[in-house]
C-alpha cells in the first residue's frame, strides 16, 4: 500500500472496497509518527461488510480486547453505511448511535470519501485523552479499566469481567 506498509489480514473484495481501504490506507499513512502504522491493521472481508480493526495503543490488555472497528458497506440493506466503534474481540457488538461512535448511512458518495471519512474519525479516537482506573489489593494492581476521559466511556478492562469494582478506584492516572 505504502511505504509504511500495508494491512494486515484479507483483500478487499470488490473494487468499492479496494477504493474505500486504499483511501483508508491513504489518510492513515499521513498520520503523526505517534499514531500506529498500516501493519497494525487488520482487515477482514469474511463477512459483509468488510471491516477493519485496530488495537488501541497504550492499553495494557491482551489482543483483541480494545479495539477500533470500522465497517463499510457499500451496497448494504440501507444503501452505502460506515460505523465505527470502540469495541472488544466480537466484531460490531457495540456500536452506540452517540457522540464515541461514527454512523453514516445512506449518503451516495464515493467510496474513497468513505475512507477519509474512517480515517478521519480514527484519527479523531486515537487523540482522545485515555485514563486507567486500578483497584489495588495489597499494593498490588487487582483490576483496571481504561475509559475516555471527556466522555467516561468504558473502553477496556482488566480483571473481573463481570461487574466493576463497588468502590471507588485507588488510582486514576492519564495514559495518555
Amino acid at each position: 500500500m505504502t511505504a509504511l506498509g500495508q494491512f494486515q489480514g484479507d483483500r478487499a473484495r470488490t473494487p468499492e472496497e479496494e477504493k474505500f481501504v486504499k483511501e483508508l490506507a491513504s489518510g492513515i499513512a499521513g498520520w503523526s509518527l505517534t499514531h500506529p502504522q498500516l501493519d497494525s491493521f487488520r482487515v477482514f472481508a469474511g463477512i459483509k461488510p468488510l471491516v477493519v480493526i485496530l488495537d488501541v495503543p497504550r492499553v495494557e490488555v491482551p489482543r483483541g480486547m480494545c479495539t477500533l472497528q470500522i465497517a463499510y458497506w457499500h451496497d448494504g440493506p440501507n444503501g452505502r453505511t460506515l460505523e465505527g466503534e470502540w469495541g472488544d474481540s466480537h466484531l460490531l457488538d457495540n456500536h452506540v448511535y452517540d457522540g464515541d461512535g461514527l454512523t453514516i448511512i445512506g449518503l451516495e458518495e464515493a467510496p474513497d470519501t468513505y475512507g477519509h471519512f474512517a480515517a478521519d474519525w480514527l484519527d479523531r479516537q486515537l487523540k482522545r485523552p485515555v485514563e486507567r482506573l486500578d483497584w489495588l489489593r495489597g499494593g498490588q494492581v487487582k483490576e483496571s479499566t481504561w475509559r475516555l476521559a471527556d466522555s467516561g466511556k468504558l473502553i477496556a478492562r482488566n480483571g473481573r469481567l463481570l461487574r466493576l469494582p463497588s468502590k471507588p478506584p485507588d488510582r486514576v492516572f492519564r495514559v495518555r
